[in-house]
């Protein structure tokens, strides 16, 4: 399917990702995915049961009047006049935008995404979607919770986002009891707890009971608030990457080397070959590619240090992550990885690690 989008639709989704931050709702078909949607807007946008191919990726925004735009494969952006459209009757469009007075979009847009349903459909998805979002809310249904095709989609997304997604174990009111739902967080945390930043059971069933109680039980709230704790965390993100580019932007000398402090359990000149070799390389690389290949040879050497733990490897991920586009100058990558090289060796992992 990605090979049939032309340029232009895809620069349209890469400009409406970069207007607020966005999280992507993915998994199985008929796992209620299209429920905890339509509980998170707190309006129906999304019919609950519909096969896994009959609705394309819907982008959710915010605004004051509700309406509906999609978007074709050749980039050709159109508005549907009937702004309560039976979304099932736009199948063959790219993309489903919709606009609508919903709370939680006045700080992210939400993507949701077709049920996964076969291999290739979902390396279309993560292909298609995961560039644009900032993190991804996973949904996995409590009776068949992380199947062995859920992983082998999963890991054909990036750590950097794995880092920061969440993993929503959908329908627990179905286990019955306490115990049981426990028992099923505890193998998720086990399968694959160290492929998300948090994992929330949650059941819409009793979250739509309109109590107090029932939202706290359910799994809801818990569930609202680290998505909103992720938004958070992108917004700042967002800003620090602003501020960041502000500074490439000012005239300086661009640095042919970079101190590196040593980490434990590493070579420390084969390191400093590695980044010294990245940083001159770059100027000269006119292929992203290439560039994204020298900051995962980056990200390799320091991972591959054995002392590293979990979290030391994420926060490696994330400071050496950089989202290159097809316009990206040369001389303020060379920039960037300056800084972000520096903000790695001066964070409190390789500080733990400084030798004395």
């Amino acid at each position: 399917m990605t090979n049939m989008v032309s340029e232009k639709a895809k620069s349209i989704l890469t400009a409406w990702s970069r207007k607020t931050p966005c999280f992507a709702l993915m998994g199985e078909y008929s796992v209620g995915k299209s429920s905890l949607l339509n509980l998170l807007l707190g309006v129906q946008l999304l019919p609950a049961r519909v096969t896994a191919t009959r609705l394309p990726t819907v982008w959710i925004t915010h605004g004051e009047t509700r309406k509906v735009e999609v978007l074709d494969y050749d980039g050709t952006f159109s508005s549907i006049p009937d702004p309560d459209a039976d979304l099932a009757n736009l199948s063959d469009n790219l993309v489903i935008r919709c606009t609508l007075p919903s709370e939680i979009l006045r700080n992210t847009d939400i993507i949701d995404t077709p049920g996964i349903s076969d291999p290739n459909l979902a390396d279309d998805i993560v292909e298609l979607i995961t560039p644009h979002v900032d993190f991804v809310v996973w949904c996995t249904s409590a009776s068949q919770a992380w199947r062995q095709t859920e992983t082998a989609a999963w890991n054909s997304v990036s750590y950097e986002l794995q880092d920061n997604s969440l993993l929503a174990i959908t329908r627990i009111d179905l286990l019955g009891a306490k115990k049981d739902v426990n028992r099923v967080v505890t193998r998720c945390q086990r399968d694959a707890g160290k492929s998300f930043y948090a994992i929330i059971p949650i059941s819409t069933k009793t979250a739509k009971t309109g109590t107090d109680e029932g939202w706290q039980d359910s799994g809801a709230a818990a569930l609202v608030s680290a998505i909103e704790a992720r938004v958070a965390a992108s917004l700042s993100y967002r800003a620090e990457r602003r501020e960041r580019e502000g500074e490439i932007a000012v005239a300086e000398p661009v640095p042919t080397s970079v101190e590196i402090v040593h980490v434990a359990g590493t070579d420390t000149q084969s390191i400093e070959d590695c980044i010294a070799a990245a940083i001159a390389d770059v100027t000269s690389m006119t292929s992203n590619e290439n560039i994204i290949a020298s900051f995962d040879q980056l990200k390799t050497t320091f991972i591959g240090d054995e002392v590293d733990t979990d979290s030391h490897a994420s926060v490696i991920h994330e400071l050496l992550s950089l989202r290159v586009q097809d316009d990206t100058d040369s001389t303020a990558l060379n920039r960037q990885i300056h800084h972000e090289l520096k903000d790695f060796s001066e964070g409190p992992w390789c500080q733990l690690g400084k030798q004395k």
